[in-house]
C-alpha cells in the first residue's frame, strides 16, 4: 500500500483555473487575455504604472506571462495551497472524494473492549492451549497478553500519523509499550474508558471516527476492533475518500455490505491471526499447565531480563511468546512447540545474553 497520503478532488483539476496557462482573476476570460482594470488590449497587453512590455503580466507576484501567481506558486502547472505537495496533482480539500488521493497521514482507532478477550479464543485454537470452553466448543487461552504499543506499530508499518491514536474500552496496562511509543510519535492516546455497556462503546467509537471523517481531509483510516461491527463506519470513509484498514480477528472482509470497485481498490482487511506473535504472547507468575511441556528452557530469574525483552526474543525467533516467572523459586521457563524452534532459541541465547545461565533442560 502507498505511503504517501493525499486528500484530493481530482488530479488535474485547478478551482477557478481551467488551464495551466491561463492567468486566472475574477474578470479573465480568455488564456492568454490578461484582465485587470487598467488593461485596455484584447490581447496581451496589460496596462499599469508598472507594465512596460505588452506580453508581461505586472504586478507585485506576477513574473512570467504563463505562471499562475500567488503567494505560494513556484510552477506554472502547479496547484499552490497549504495542502498540495506534487506540481501536477491534487487539489486538497475537506470536501474531495477522488479515490485516486495522496493523503497526509493515518487515523487509528481501536476499539478495546473484547479484543483480547477474543484473542484469547483464536490464538488458544492456534497455540492448542490445553484450557477448554464447553459453551463455545473451543480451546481457550486466559493467560494470553497483548501489547498495544506492538499492535499499533503493526498497523503502522512505518507510516506516520496526523493526529492522537483514540482508544475506546479497557485501558491498557501502565506498563505497556502503547504509551511510551505513541509519546515517540509526538502524539497522546485519547482513552475512553468502557462504561459497562455495549452501547455506550459503540456510539462514542462511532462519534470519534465520525467527527474525524467529517472534520479531517481524506487520508489513511485504521480501524481495529474485535469483529466487524464498524464496517458500515468503514463504508462511510470510503464514500468519502478515504483509504480504510480493518483489523479483527475475523478472516472475512465486509460481509453483507456492497462496495464499489472503486472504493474495494481502497480497502484492505487484516487478520490479526496472521500477526498475533509480533503483539501477544502468553505468560504467568506461577507454574501453568502449558501443552507444550517437552521443550522447556529453564534459566535463572534475572530483573534485567525482563517480560519485554523476553517477547523481543521471542519475536527475533518469529514465535509465539509463551513463558513463566517463577518469583518464588526465582527461575524462568520458556516454552516451545517444537525441538526446532526449542535448539533455535538456546542457540541465540547463548549468543545474545551470555549473561543469563541455564540451569536445566526439559526434553
Amino acid at each position: 500500500m502507498s505511503n504517501k497520503i493525499s486528500s484530493t478532488s481530482h488530479s488535474n483539476k485547478v478551482p477557478r483555473a481551467s488551464h495551466s496557462n491561463k492567468v486566472s482573476n475574477s474578470n479573465a476570460s480568455h488564456p492568454n487575455k490578461v484582465s485587470n482594470s487598467n488593461a485596455s488590449h484584447p490581447n496581451n497587453k496589460v496596462s499599469n504604472s508598472n507594465a512596460s512590455h505588452p506580453n508581461k503580466v505586472s504586478n507585485s507576484n506576477a513574473s512570467h506571462p504563463n505562471k499562475v501567481s500567488n503567494s505560494n506558486a513556484s510552477h506554472p502547472n502547479k496547484v499552490s495551497n497549504s495542502n498540495a505537495s506534487h506540481p501536477n496533482n491534487k487539489v486538497s480539500n475537506s470536501n474531495a472524494s477522488h479515490p485516486n488521493k495522496v493523503s497526509s497521514g493515518v487515523s487509528i482507532f481501536i476499539d478495546n473492549s473484547s479484543i483480547l478477550f477474543e484473542g484469547t479464543y483464536t490464538v488458544g485454537r492456534i497455540e492448542n492451549a490445553s484450557a477448554y470452553d464447553q459453551r463455545r466448543r473451543s480451546v481457550y487461552l486466559n493467560e494470553l497478553k497483548i501489547d498495544y504499543g506492538r499492535l499499533l506499530s503493526r498497523a503502522l508499518h512505518g507510516r506516520e500519523i496526523c493526529n492522537n491514536p483514540t482508544i475506546v474500552g479497557i485501558q491498557p496496562p501502565k506498563e505497556d509499550s502503547l504509551w511510551n511509543y505513541v509519546q515517540s510519535l509526538g502524539y497522546k492516546v485519547i482513552f475512553h474508558a468502557y462504561k459497562e455497556r455495549l452501547s455506550y462503546t459503540i456510539s462514542t467509537f462511532t462519534i470519534a471516527v465520525m467527527n474525524t471523517i467529517q472534520t479531517k481531509d481524506p487520508g489513511t483510516m485504521i480501524i481495529i476492533s474485535s469483529d466487524d461491527n464498524y464496517n458500515p463506519l468503514a463504508k462511510e470513509a470510503l464514500k468519502r475518500g478515504w483509504e480504510v484498514e480493518t483489523w479483527s480477528w475475523m478472516k472475512g472482509a465486509f460481509h453483507d455490505y456492497n462496495i464499489t470497485v472503486d472504493e474495494k481498490s481502497r480497502y484492505t482487511h487484516n487478520y490479526l491471526g496472521s500477526h498475533y506473535k509480533y503483539f501477544t504472547c502468553a505468560y504467568t507468575d506461577k507454574m501453568l499447565d502449558h501443552p507444550h511441556t517437552k521443550y522447556v528452557l529453564e534459566i535463572n530469574y534475572t530483573e534485567e531480563w525482563n517480560d519485554k525483552h523476553i517477547m523481543e526474543f521471542y519475536s527475533m525467533l518469529e514465535l509465539f511468546g509463551w513463558w513463566c516467572r517463577d518469583k518464588i523459586s526465582k527461575k524462568l521457563f520458556l516454552y516451545f512447540g517444537s525441538r526446532k524452534s526449542y535448539e533455535k532459541a538456546k542457540q541465540q541465547l547463548r549468543i545474545k545474553y551470555p549473561h543469563i545461565i541455564q540451569l536445566d533442560v526439559h526434553n
